[in-house]
Protein backbone atom coordinates (compact mmCIF):
# COMPACT_ATOMS: atom_id res chain seq x y z
CA UNK A 1 0.00 0.00 0.00
CA UNK A 2 1.25 3.48 -0.93
CA UNK A 3 1.51 6.02 1.87
CA UNK A 4 0.62 9.69 1.76
CA UNK A 5 4.25 10.63 1.65
CA UNK A 6 4.81 8.54 -1.50
CA UNK A 7 1.83 10.20 -3.14
CA UNK A 8 3.36 13.64 -2.49
CA UNK A 9 6.79 12.76 -3.88
CA UNK A 10 5.60 11.79 -7.39
CA UNK A 11 3.62 14.98 -8.06
CA UNK A 12 6.64 17.05 -6.95
CA UNK A 13 8.74 15.38 -9.67
CA UNK A 14 6.16 16.15 -12.29
CA UNK A 15 5.88 19.69 -11.05
CA UNK A 16 9.65 20.16 -11.33
CA UNK A 17 9.84 18.74 -14.86
CA UNK A 18 7.09 21.03 -16.12
CA UNK A 19 8.06 24.06 -14.07
CA UNK A 20 9.05 26.12 -17.13
CA UNK A 21 5.73 25.47 -18.92
CA UNK A 22 3.37 26.35 -16.04
CA UNK A 23 2.82 29.92 -15.00
CA UNK A 24 3.80 30.04 -11.28
CA UNK A 25 1.33 32.86 -10.72
CA UNK A 26 -1.69 31.44 -8.94
CA UNK A 27 -5.08 31.59 -10.36
CA UNK A 28 -8.05 33.34 -8.81
CA UNK A 29 -9.39 30.00 -7.46
CA UNK A 30 -6.08 29.21 -5.82
CA UNK A 31 -6.08 32.55 -3.90
CA UNK A 32 -9.57 31.89 -2.56
CA UNK A 33 -8.54 28.39 -1.41
CA UNK A 34 -5.56 29.79 0.47
CA UNK A 35 -7.74 32.24 2.38
CA UNK A 36 -10.05 29.43 3.47
CA UNK A 37 -7.15 27.27 4.60
CA UNK A 38 -5.94 29.92 7.08
CA UNK A 39 -9.21 29.60 8.98
CA UNK A 40 -8.83 25.80 9.41
CA UNK A 41 -6.51 23.69 11.56
CA UNK A 42 -3.00 22.71 10.45
CA UNK A 43 -3.80 19.05 9.57
CA UNK A 44 -6.68 19.76 7.17
CA UNK A 45 -4.51 22.53 5.68
CA UNK A 46 -1.81 19.98 4.81
CA UNK A 47 -4.32 17.63 3.14
CA UNK A 48 -5.78 20.49 1.08
CA UNK A 49 -2.33 21.51 -0.15
CA UNK A 50 -1.64 17.92 -1.09
CA UNK A 51 -4.88 17.76 -3.10
CA UNK A 52 -3.99 20.95 -4.96
CA UNK A 53 -0.56 19.61 -5.79
CA UNK A 54 -2.08 16.37 -7.06
CA UNK A 55 -4.47 18.26 -9.40
CA UNK A 56 -1.86 20.58 -11.02
CA UNK A 57 0.33 17.87 -12.58
CA UNK A 58 -2.78 16.16 -14.07
CA UNK A 59 -3.65 19.31 -16.02
CA UNK A 60 -0.12 19.54 -17.41
CA UNK A 61 -0.20 15.95 -18.68
CA UNK A 62 -3.49 16.53 -20.54
CA UNK A 63 -2.12 19.70 -22.25
CA UNK A 64 0.96 17.83 -23.41
CA UNK A 65 -1.19 15.09 -24.91
CA UNK A 66 -3.38 17.60 -26.80
CA UNK A 67 -0.30 19.43 -28.11
CA UNK A 68 1.27 16.14 -29.21
CA UNK A 69 -1.98 15.02 -30.91
CA UNK A 70 -2.45 18.38 -32.68
CA UNK A 71 1.11 18.21 -33.98
CA UNK A 72 0.50 14.77 -35.43
CA UNK A 73 -2.74 15.98 -37.11
CA UNK A 74 -1.00 19.02 -38.64
CA UNK A 75 1.79 16.84 -40.02
CA UNK A 76 -0.79 14.52 -41.54
CA UNK A 77 -2.71 17.44 -43.08
CA UNK A 78 0.49 18.89 -44.52
CA UNK A 79 1.46 15.52 -45.94
CA UNK A 80 -2.00 15.10 -47.51
CA UNK A 81 -1.78 18.59 -49.01
CA UNK A 82 1.64 17.85 -50.53
CA UNK A 83 0.36 14.58 -51.94
CA UNK A 84 -2.50 16.42 -53.62
CA UNK A 85 -0.13 18.97 -55.18
CA UNK A 86 2.07 16.23 -56.59
CA UNK A 87 -0.96 14.73 -58.31
CA UNK A 88 -1.31 17.81 -60.56
CA UNK A 89 0.22 17.38 -64.00
CA UNK A 90 0.96 19.67 -66.91
CA UNK A 91 -2.19 19.98 -68.98
CA UNK A 92 -4.65 19.38 -66.12
CA UNK A 93 -7.66 21.67 -66.11
CA UNK A 94 -8.30 23.31 -62.72
CA UNK A 95 -10.62 25.96 -61.34
CA UNK A 96 -10.76 27.97 -58.15
CA UNK A 97 -11.74 31.22 -56.52
CA UNK A 98 -9.70 34.37 -57.19
CA UNK A 99 -8.29 35.56 -53.87
CA UNK A 100 -6.06 38.42 -55.01
CA UNK A 101 -5.18 40.45 -58.11
CA UNK A 102 -1.93 42.41 -58.44
CA UNK A 103 -0.52 44.50 -61.27
CA UNK A 104 0.80 41.42 -63.06
CA UNK A 105 -0.77 38.30 -61.55
CA UNK A 106 -4.02 36.68 -60.46
CA UNK A 107 -3.88 34.41 -57.40
CA UNK A 108 -6.32 31.52 -57.13
CA UNK A 109 -7.04 29.01 -54.38
CA UNK A 110 -7.73 25.41 -55.37
CA UNK A 111 -9.40 24.41 -52.13
CA UNK A 112 -7.25 21.97 -50.11
CA UNK A 113 -4.33 22.41 -52.48
CA UNK A 114 -1.81 25.23 -52.38
CA UNK A 115 -2.59 28.45 -54.21
CA UNK A 116 -1.78 28.85 -57.91
CA UNK A 117 -1.32 31.97 -60.01
CA UNK A 118 -1.96 33.17 -63.56
CA UNK A 119 -0.55 36.02 -65.59
CA UNK A 120 -3.00 38.91 -65.64
CA UNK A 121 -2.56 39.65 -69.35
CA UNK A 122 -3.61 36.11 -70.22
CA UNK A 123 -7.12 36.82 -68.89
CA UNK A 124 -7.45 40.36 -70.22
CA UNK A 125 -9.41 41.40 -73.32
CA UNK A 126 -8.01 43.03 -76.46
CA UNK A 127 -8.08 46.44 -74.77
CA UNK A 128 -6.09 45.15 -71.78
CA UNK A 129 -9.04 45.13 -69.39
CA UNK A 130 -9.23 42.22 -66.94
CA UNK A 131 -12.37 40.15 -67.51
CA UNK A 132 -12.60 38.79 -63.94
CA UNK A 133 -12.34 40.01 -60.32
CA UNK A 134 -11.71 38.81 -56.78
CA UNK A 135 -14.35 36.27 -55.78
CA UNK A 136 -14.91 35.01 -59.36
CA UNK A 137 -14.12 31.45 -60.36
CA UNK A 138 -11.16 31.18 -62.72
CA UNK A 139 -10.48 28.21 -64.99
CA UNK A 140 -7.13 27.34 -66.51
CA UNK A 141 -4.67 24.64 -67.48
CA UNK A 142 -1.52 23.72 -65.55
CA UNK A 143 1.41 24.92 -67.66
CA UNK A 144 4.11 24.98 -64.97
CA UNK A 145 4.35 23.03 -61.71
CA UNK A 146 7.39 23.06 -59.42
CA UNK A 147 7.93 22.66 -55.67
CA UNK A 148 7.55 26.39 -55.19
CA UNK A 149 4.98 27.54 -57.76
CA UNK A 150 2.12 26.42 -59.98
CA UNK A 151 1.20 28.51 -63.02
CA UNK A 152 -2.10 28.21 -64.90
CA UNK A 153 -3.08 29.69 -68.27
CA UNK A 154 -6.06 29.86 -70.63
CA UNK A 155 -4.31 27.44 -72.99
CA UNK A 156 -1.47 24.91 -72.97
CA UNK A 157 1.92 26.38 -73.86
CA UNK A 158 4.21 23.42 -73.18
CA UNK A 159 3.01 20.08 -74.54
CA UNK A 160 3.84 16.62 -75.86
CA UNK A 161 1.91 14.29 -78.16
CA UNK A 162 0.01 12.67 -75.30
CA UNK A 163 -1.11 16.06 -74.06
CA UNK A 164 -2.05 17.11 -77.59
CA UNK A 165 -4.16 14.00 -78.05
CA UNK A 166 -5.88 14.72 -74.75
CA UNK A 167 -6.38 18.34 -75.82
CA UNK A 168 -7.97 17.10 -79.05
CA UNK A 169 -10.34 14.76 -77.23
CA UNK A 170 -11.25 17.26 -74.51
CA UNK A 171 -11.31 20.30 -76.86
CA UNK A 172 -8.65 22.07 -74.80
CA UNK A 173 -6.96 25.11 -76.43
CA UNK A 174 -3.22 24.87 -77.17
CA UNK A 175 -0.77 27.68 -77.76
CA UNK A 176 1.18 27.78 -81.01
CA UNK A 177 3.25 30.06 -83.21
CA UNK A 178 2.66 30.63 -86.91
CA UNK A 179 5.95 29.42 -88.32
CA UNK A 180 5.52 29.46 -92.12
CA UNK A 181 3.03 29.53 -94.97
CA UNK A 182 2.23 26.53 -97.12
CA UNK A 183 -0.28 25.65 -99.81
CA UNK A 184 -3.72 26.34 -98.43
CA UNK A 185 -2.65 27.46 -94.97
CA UNK A 186 0.05 27.73 -92.31
CA UNK A 187 2.49 25.53 -90.40
CA UNK A 188 2.00 26.01 -86.66
CA UNK A 189 4.74 25.24 -84.12
CA UNK A 190 3.26 23.89 -80.86
CA UNK A 191 6.27 23.45 -78.55
CA UNK A 192 8.26 21.78 -81.32
CA UNK A 193 5.35 19.76 -82.70
CA UNK A 194 4.16 20.75 -86.18
CA UNK A 195 0.50 21.23 -87.04
CA UNK A 196 -1.39 22.55 -90.04
CA UNK A 197 -3.91 25.40 -89.94
CA UNK A 198 -6.04 25.96 -93.09
CA UNK A 199 -6.13 29.60 -94.19
CA UNK A 200 -9.90 29.58 -93.63
CA UNK A 201 -9.29 28.71 -89.96
CA UNK A 202 -6.61 31.26 -89.09
CA UNK A 203 -9.23 33.98 -88.53
CA UNK A 204 -13.00 34.37 -88.24
CA UNK A 205 -12.99 36.79 -91.18
CA UNK A 206 -11.95 36.45 -94.81
CA UNK A 207 -8.15 36.64 -94.94
CA UNK A 208 -7.09 39.54 -97.17
CA UNK A 209 -3.45 39.82 -96.02
CA UNK A 210 -2.19 36.25 -95.31
CA UNK A 211 1.31 37.41 -94.34
CA UNK A 212 0.12 39.49 -91.38
CA UNK A 213 -0.29 36.30 -89.29
CA UNK A 214 3.35 35.22 -89.72
CA UNK A 215 5.41 34.78 -86.52
CA UNK A 216 2.37 35.57 -84.35
CA UNK A 217 1.41 33.39 -81.37
CA UNK A 218 -2.21 32.38 -80.87
CA UNK A 219 -4.46 29.88 -79.11
CA UNK A 220 -5.68 27.05 -81.35
CA UNK A 221 -8.21 24.23 -81.11
CA UNK A 222 -7.10 20.83 -82.44
CA UNK A 223 -9.78 19.73 -84.93
CA UNK A 224 -8.02 16.63 -86.28
CA UNK A 225 -5.44 14.29 -84.75
CA UNK A 226 -4.35 11.35 -86.96
CA UNK A 227 -1.48 8.91 -87.42
CA UNK A 228 -0.42 9.18 -83.77
CA UNK A 229 0.24 12.89 -84.08
CA UNK A 230 1.89 12.93 -87.51
CA UNK A 231 -1.13 14.65 -88.98
CA UNK A 232 -2.52 17.41 -86.74
CA UNK A 233 -4.92 20.08 -87.95
CA UNK A 234 -5.70 23.12 -85.79
CA UNK A 235 -8.13 26.03 -85.93
CA UNK A 236 -7.91 29.50 -84.46
CA UNK A 237 -11.36 30.31 -85.89
CA UNK A 238 -12.98 27.83 -83.46
CA UNK A 239 -11.50 29.75 -80.52
CA UNK A 240 -12.58 33.11 -81.93
CA UNK A 241 -16.09 31.83 -82.68
CA UNK A 242 -16.58 30.73 -79.07
CA UNK A 243 -15.37 34.08 -77.77
CA UNK A 244 -17.47 35.96 -80.30
CA UNK A 245 -20.60 34.04 -79.33
CA UNK A 246 -20.09 35.04 -75.70
CA UNK A 247 -19.55 38.67 -76.65
CA UNK A 248 -22.47 38.58 -79.10
CA UNK A 249 -24.78 37.16 -76.45
CA UNK A 250 -23.89 39.94 -74.02
CA UNK A 251 -24.12 42.62 -76.70
CA UNK A 252 -27.54 41.46 -77.87
CA UNK A 253 -28.83 41.77 -74.31
CA UNK A 254 -27.80 45.42 -74.20
CA UNK A 255 -28.46 46.40 -77.84
CA UNK A 256 -31.74 48.21 -78.50
CA UNK A 257 -33.69 48.98 -81.66
CA UNK A 258 -33.15 52.54 -83.00
CA UNK A 259 -29.98 52.97 -80.94
CA UNK A 260 -27.02 54.70 -82.62
CA UNK A 261 -23.76 52.72 -82.57
CA UNK A 262 -20.14 53.30 -83.57
CA UNK A 263 -18.59 50.69 -85.83
CA UNK A 264 -15.66 49.76 -88.05
CA UNK A 265 -16.13 48.44 -91.59
CA UNK A 266 -14.63 44.92 -91.71
CA UNK A 267 -15.82 43.62 -95.10
CA UNK A 268 -17.38 44.92 -98.32
CA UNK A 269 -19.63 42.90 -100.62
CA UNK A 270 -21.66 43.74 -103.71
CA UNK A 271 -24.79 44.03 -101.54
CA UNK A 272 -23.40 46.06 -98.64
CA UNK A 273 -20.87 46.15 -95.82
CA UNK A 274 -20.28 44.25 -92.58
CA UNK A 275 -19.57 46.51 -89.62
CA UNK A 276 -18.00 45.53 -86.28
CA UNK A 277 -20.00 47.30 -83.57
CA UNK A 278 -18.03 46.10 -80.57
CA UNK A 279 -17.28 42.43 -81.03
CA UNK A 280 -20.23 41.54 -83.25
CA UNK A 281 -20.98 42.29 -86.91
CA UNK A 282 -23.99 44.09 -88.27
CA UNK A 283 -25.03 44.29 -91.92
CA UNK A 284 -25.23 47.68 -93.60
CA UNK A 285 -27.19 46.99 -96.81
CA UNK A 286 -26.30 49.08 -99.87
CA UNK A 287 -29.81 50.57 -99.82
CA UNK A 288 -29.08 51.95 -96.32
CA UNK A 289 -25.88 53.80 -97.22
CA UNK A 290 -27.54 56.96 -98.45
CA UNK A 291 -30.77 58.42 -99.82
CA UNK A 292 -28.98 58.76 -103.14
CA UNK A 293 -28.44 55.85 -105.54
CA UNK A 294 -25.20 53.90 -105.06
CA UNK A 295 -23.86 51.39 -107.58
CA UNK A 296 -21.18 49.90 -105.35
CA UNK A 297 -20.43 50.04 -101.57
CA UNK A 298 -16.81 50.92 -102.38
CA UNK A 299 -18.03 54.27 -103.74
CA UNK A 300 -18.80 55.33 -100.16
CA UNK A 301 -16.84 53.10 -97.74
CA UNK A 302 -13.48 51.40 -97.35
CA UNK A 303 -12.42 48.58 -95.04
CA UNK A 304 -11.31 50.11 -91.73
CA UNK A 305 -13.57 53.17 -91.97
CA UNK A 306 -15.18 54.25 -88.70
CA UNK A 307 -18.87 55.06 -89.04
CA UNK A 308 -22.02 55.83 -87.07
CA UNK A 309 -25.15 53.84 -87.86
CA UNK A 310 -28.63 53.26 -86.51
CA UNK A 311 -29.88 49.81 -85.50
CA UNK A 312 -33.02 49.34 -87.64
CA UNK A 313 -33.63 45.62 -87.14
CA UNK A 314 -32.71 42.85 -84.68
CA UNK A 315 -33.82 39.36 -85.67
CA UNK A 316 -32.30 36.59 -83.58
CA UNK A 317 -28.56 37.21 -83.79
CA UNK A 318 -28.80 39.20 -87.03
CA UNK A 319 -28.43 42.97 -86.83
CA UNK A 320 -29.33 45.41 -89.62
CA UNK A 321 -27.79 48.87 -89.66
CA UNK A 322 -28.50 52.11 -91.53
CA UNK A 323 -26.50 55.26 -92.19
CA UNK A 324 -29.39 56.64 -94.24
CA UNK A 325 -31.60 56.70 -91.15
CA UNK A 326 -29.28 59.31 -89.64
CA UNK A 327 -29.54 61.54 -92.73
CA UNK A 328 -32.33 63.97 -93.61
CA UNK A 329 -34.89 62.53 -96.05
CA UNK A 330 -34.76 64.75 -99.18
CA UNK A 331 -37.81 63.23 -100.91
CA UNK A 332 -40.62 65.26 -99.31
CA UNK A 333 -38.89 68.61 -99.78
CA UNK A 334 -38.02 67.82 -103.39
CA UNK A 335 -41.53 66.65 -104.33
CA UNK A 336 -42.99 69.92 -103.05
CA UNK A 337 -40.64 71.79 -105.39
CA UNK A 338 -41.72 69.83 -108.52
CA UNK A 339 -44.76 70.47 -110.73
CA UNK A 340 -46.59 68.21 -113.17
CA UNK A 341 -45.64 68.93 -116.79
CA UNK A 342 -42.18 70.09 -115.79
CA UNK A 343 -39.27 68.73 -117.86
CA UNK A 344 -36.31 67.36 -115.88
CA UNK A 345 -32.86 66.11 -116.78
CA UNK A 346 -32.44 62.72 -115.06
CA UNK A 347 -30.01 59.85 -114.79
CA UNK A 348 -31.21 56.28 -115.51
CA UNK A 349 -30.23 54.25 -112.43
CA UNK A 350 -31.85 50.86 -113.16
CA UNK A 351 -34.06 49.11 -115.68
CA UNK A 352 -36.79 46.70 -114.64
CA UNK A 353 -39.33 44.77 -116.71
CA UNK A 354 -42.03 47.39 -116.13
CA UNK A 355 -39.96 50.54 -116.69
CA UNK A 356 -36.88 52.59 -115.87
CA UNK A 357 -36.05 54.33 -112.58
CA UNK A 358 -34.32 57.68 -112.92
CA UNK A 359 -32.60 59.85 -110.32
CA UNK A 360 -34.22 63.28 -110.18
CA UNK A 361 -31.98 64.49 -107.34
CA UNK A 362 -29.67 62.59 -104.96
CA UNK A 363 -32.03 60.42 -102.92
CA UNK A 364 -35.09 61.16 -105.07
CA UNK A 365 -36.12 58.77 -107.84
CA UNK A 366 -38.96 58.65 -110.36
CA UNK A 367 -40.35 55.94 -112.68
CA UNK A 368 -40.70 56.05 -116.44
CA UNK A 369 -43.21 53.27 -117.27
CA UNK A 370 -42.25 51.09 -120.25
CA UNK A 371 -45.25 52.49 -122.17
CA UNK A 372 -43.81 56.00 -121.74
CA UNK A 373 -40.34 55.24 -123.06
CA UNK A 374 -41.11 55.60 -126.76
CA UNK A 375 -43.94 56.70 -129.01
CA UNK A 376 -45.44 54.24 -131.46
CA UNK A 377 -42.95 51.51 -130.76
CA UNK A 378 -43.43 48.13 -129.18
CA UNK A 379 -40.85 47.65 -126.40
CA UNK A 380 -40.14 44.34 -124.70
CA UNK A 381 -37.51 45.68 -122.29
CA UNK A 382 -36.55 49.23 -121.25
CA UNK A 383 -32.92 48.52 -122.17
CA UNK A 384 -34.02 48.67 -125.83
CA UNK A 385 -34.46 52.42 -125.36
CA UNK A 386 -32.23 53.51 -122.46
CA UNK A 387 -29.22 52.09 -120.63
CA UNK A 388 -28.33 52.46 -116.94
CA UNK A 389 -26.22 55.57 -116.57
CA UNK A 390 -27.83 57.42 -119.51
CA UNK A 391 -28.78 61.08 -119.02
CA UNK A 392 -32.26 61.77 -120.42
CA UNK A 393 -34.86 64.54 -120.48
CA UNK A 394 -38.26 63.46 -119.15
CA UNK A 395 -41.55 65.20 -118.48
CA UNK A 396 -43.34 64.81 -115.13
CA UNK A 397 -46.73 63.16 -115.69
CA UNK A 398 -47.89 62.77 -112.08
CA UNK A 399 -46.71 63.53 -108.53
CA UNK A 400 -48.11 61.43 -105.68
CA UNK A 401 -47.18 63.17 -102.43
CA UNK A 402 -48.89 60.57 -100.26
CA UNK A 403 -46.95 57.62 -101.68
CA UNK A 404 -43.91 59.78 -102.48
CA UNK A 405 -43.89 58.67 -106.14
CA UNK A 406 -43.18 60.52 -109.38
CA UNK A 407 -44.18 59.27 -112.86
CA UNK A 408 -42.32 60.62 -115.90
CA UNK A 409 -42.37 60.19 -119.67
CA UNK A 410 -39.91 60.25 -122.55
CA UNK A 411 -42.71 59.73 -125.08
CA UNK A 412 -44.33 63.02 -124.12
CA UNK A 413 -41.29 64.89 -125.45
CA UNK A 414 -41.12 62.99 -128.74
CA UNK A 415 -42.79 64.34 -131.94
CA UNK A 416 -46.27 62.97 -132.63
CA UNK A 417 -46.21 61.31 -136.10
CA UNK A 418 -49.97 61.85 -136.40
CA UNK A 419 -49.43 65.60 -136.50
CA UNK A 420 -47.50 65.22 -139.76
CA UNK A 421 -49.05 61.97 -141.06
CA UNK A 422 -49.84 63.60 -144.41
CA UNK A 423 -46.12 63.97 -145.00
CA UNK A 424 -45.67 60.25 -144.47
CA UNK A 425 -48.66 58.41 -146.01
CA UNK A 426 -51.98 59.08 -147.69
CA UNK A 427 -55.03 56.98 -148.59
CA UNK A 428 -54.36 54.86 -151.67
CA UNK A 429 -50.57 54.71 -151.11
CA UNK A 430 -48.85 51.35 -151.37
CA UNK A 431 -46.29 51.16 -148.55
CA UNK A 432 -43.95 48.57 -147.10
CA UNK A 433 -44.40 47.76 -143.44
CA UNK A 434 -43.31 45.23 -140.83
CA UNK A 435 -45.68 42.60 -139.44
CA UNK A 436 -45.89 43.50 -135.76
CA UNK A 437 -48.51 41.02 -134.54
CA UNK A 438 -51.06 38.51 -135.88
CA UNK A 439 -54.33 38.11 -133.97
CA UNK A 440 -57.69 36.46 -134.57
CA UNK A 441 -59.21 39.40 -136.44
CA UNK A 442 -56.20 40.41 -138.52
CA UNK A 443 -52.57 41.50 -138.62
CA UNK A 444 -50.96 44.71 -137.38
CA UNK A 445 -48.51 46.29 -139.82
CA UNK A 446 -46.07 48.94 -138.58
CA UNK A 447 -45.61 51.54 -141.30
CA UNK A 448 -43.27 53.82 -139.28
CA UNK A 449 -42.64 54.71 -135.62
CA UNK A 450 -46.02 55.69 -134.19
CA UNK A 451 -48.00 54.63 -137.24
CA UNK A 452 -49.50 51.14 -137.18
CA UNK A 453 -52.36 49.93 -139.39
CA UNK A 454 -54.73 46.96 -139.31
CA UNK A 455 -54.93 44.39 -142.09
CA UNK A 456 -58.31 42.68 -141.46
CA UNK A 457 -58.50 38.88 -141.40
CA UNK A 458 -61.33 38.95 -143.97
CA UNK A 459 -59.09 40.65 -146.55
CA UNK A 460 -56.22 38.28 -145.76
CA UNK A 461 -58.60 35.40 -146.51
CA UNK A 462 -59.92 36.93 -149.76
CA UNK A 463 -56.38 37.61 -150.95
CA UNK A 464 -55.58 33.99 -150.10
CA UNK A 465 -52.59 34.97 -147.94
CA UNK A 466 -51.35 32.69 -145.16
CA UNK A 467 -50.21 34.77 -142.14
CA UNK A 468 -49.58 33.65 -138.57
CA UNK A 469 -47.24 34.35 -135.66
CA UNK A 470 -44.23 32.90 -137.47
CA UNK A 471 -44.40 35.83 -139.91
CA UNK A 472 -43.94 38.47 -137.18
CA UNK A 473 -40.99 40.70 -138.07
CA UNK A 474 -41.25 40.16 -141.83
CA UNK A 475 -41.72 42.99 -144.31
CA UNK A 476 -45.11 43.10 -146.04
CA UNK A 477 -46.51 45.40 -148.76
CA UNK A 478 -49.96 46.89 -148.17
CA UNK A 479 -52.26 49.54 -149.56
CA UNK A 480 -53.56 52.34 -147.34
CA UNK A 481 -57.36 52.15 -147.51
CA UNK A 482 -58.43 54.70 -144.89
CA UNK A 483 -56.82 57.09 -142.41
CA UNK A 484 -58.90 58.14 -139.38
CA UNK A 485 -56.82 60.90 -137.83
CA UNK A 486 -59.28 61.57 -135.02
CA UNK A 487 -59.27 57.93 -133.90
CA UNK A 488 -55.64 57.48 -134.96
CA UNK A 489 -56.45 54.39 -136.98
CA UNK A 490 -55.17 53.21 -140.36
CA UNK A 491 -57.00 50.57 -142.37
CA UNK A 492 -54.92 48.45 -144.77
CA UNK A 493 -55.44 45.81 -147.44
CA UNK A 494 -53.17 43.43 -149.37
CA UNK A 495 -51.93 44.72 -152.72
CA UNK A 496 -53.22 41.49 -154.26
CA UNK A 497 -56.90 42.16 -153.46
CA UNK A 498 -59.34 41.51 -156.40
CA UNK A 499 -60.49 44.71 -158.10
CA UNK A 500 -64.16 43.66 -157.87
CA UNK A 501 -63.98 43.51 -154.01
CA UNK A 502 -66.03 46.26 -152.39
CA UNK A 503 -64.98 47.03 -148.78
CA UNK A 504 -66.93 48.89 -146.16
CA UNK A 505 -64.22 51.36 -145.22
CA UNK A 506 -66.04 52.39 -142.06
CA UNK A 507 -66.76 48.91 -140.79
CA UNK A 508 -64.61 49.07 -137.65
CA UNK A 509 -67.39 47.37 -135.67
CA UNK A 510 -66.64 44.09 -137.48
CA UNK A 511 -63.20 43.91 -135.92
CA UNK A 512 -64.60 44.74 -132.52
CA UNK A 513 -66.96 41.73 -132.69
CA UNK A 514 -64.17 39.41 -133.79
CA UNK A 515 -61.68 40.59 -131.17
CA UNK A 516 -60.91 38.08 -128.41
CA UNK A 517 -59.68 38.71 -124.86
CA UNK A 518 -56.55 36.62 -125.35
CA UNK A 519 -55.43 38.70 -128.36
CA UNK A 520 -52.29 40.63 -127.38
CA UNK A 521 -52.51 44.26 -128.42
CA UNK A 522 -50.18 46.96 -127.13
CA UNK A 523 -52.03 49.52 -125.06
CA UNK A 524 -50.81 52.36 -127.26
CA UNK A 525 -52.09 50.61 -130.39
CA UNK A 526 -55.01 52.59 -131.87
CA UNK A 527 -56.97 49.35 -132.14
CA UNK A 528 -56.51 48.41 -128.49
CA UNK A 529 -59.84 49.92 -127.45
CA UNK A 530 -61.98 48.41 -130.16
Amino acid sequence: MVTKEEKVVEPEKVENTSEEKIDPKPTQNEEITAEKLEETTEEPQTETQEEVKEDEPAEVVIDDQIEESAGENFEQMLEDSLVNIKQLEIGDKVSGEIINVTDSYIFVTLGGKRDVYAEKQDYSDSSGKLTCKVGDTLEGYIVKDTETETLIAKSLVSVNLNILQNAFEEKIPVNGKVQSMTKGGYIIDISGIKAFCPISHIDDKIVIEPKKFMNETYDFRIIDFKDKGKNIVVSRKKILDVEKKKIRKEMLKELELDSVVDGVVTRLTNFGAFVDIGGIDGLLHISQFSWGHIDSPSEVLNIGDEIKAKVIKIKGDKISLSMKALQENPVEATLLELTEGEVLTCKVVRNLSFGSFVEIKPGVEGLIPISELSRGRRINNPSEVVKEGDIVDAQILKINLEDKKVSLSLKALQPDPWDIIGETINEGDVVSGVIENVVNFGAFIKISDGLTGLLPASKIKIAKIDLDSKNVGEEFKVRVVKIDKAARRISLEPTTMPESFDDDKNGWHKYKKEKKQDDHIDEDNPFANL
